[in-house]
């Protein structure tokens, strides 16, 4: 995944995949040596062991490096705020996924879906960028997000084994119908923790202009 994509404070770091082809190569060493040599003697097995071990590591040395990328797990320091950020970070591996999964059969729900992602990870953003408004949040953690992860996941599982029965149609429909709702509610819910901040620029600014007028600069 690219760091440049992913949201503020999700990083991630590349980890090295150990290959098996040095280790089949090194044995294989020792299974044409079998074919042609008659292990009488003991440099015999010295040599071999020798050549198995050179073209073990001139494999692994010519072999492309491979890494896989795995995410570090956000740390803030405040306990409260990085156990949301781990629950927000669990769900939106859980909706994406699914979005995914669903996305050849149907990319509406998938579009949906994704742009639910997106105010999610705007949420995630602002409380990042204010720590204060975790227990603003509270409700939309313990119930709205596991929730809307559910509704998704029940949506996918729908489609996969039962989407040909009416009632399967129904229950997909309605599923899709309440992913609107989702997005505006949780686009709602970003909106809401810039409520303080609102409230303080404006104090701030009726103080200034209070000390403009007192001062005959206004």
């Amino acid at each position: 995944m690219n760091n440049n994509k992913a949201p503020i404070g999700r990083k991630y770091r590349d980890v090295p995949v150990k290959s098996a082809i040095p280790l089949w190569c090194a044995a294989g060493v020792w299974i044409i040596a079998a074919a042609f040599i008659p292990f009488y003697s003991i440099w015999h097995i010295i040599i071999i062991a020798l050549v198995s071990a050179a073209v073990g590591i001139t494999v692994r040395l010519i072999l492309p490096k491979e890494t896989r990328q795995i995410e570090v797990p956000f740390a803030s320091g405040n306990v409260a705020l990085d156990d949301i950020v781990h629950e927000i970070d669990r769900a939106l591996d859980s909706l994406e996924g699914s979005a995914e999964s669903v996305s050849s059969s149907s990319p509406s729900a998938a579009d949906k879906i994704r742009q639910i992602c997106k105010s999610i990870e705007n949420i995630r953003e602002a409380l990042i960028s204010s720590p204060d408004d975790v227990n603003s949040v509270r409700r939309f953690i313990n119930y709205y997000l596991p929730t809307t992860v559910n509704l998704t996941e029940r949506y996918e599982k729908t489609l996969k084994v039962m989407s040909e029965g009416e009632n399967a149609k129904k229950t997909l429909a309605a599923i899709e119908s309440a992913f609107d709702q989702i997005k505006t509610s949780f686009d709602k819910q970003h909106d809401a923790l810039f409520a303080d901040d609102v409230i303080d620029v404006s104090a701030d600014i009726k103080v200034l202009e209070t000390m403009l007028e007192r001062d005959n600069i206004k």
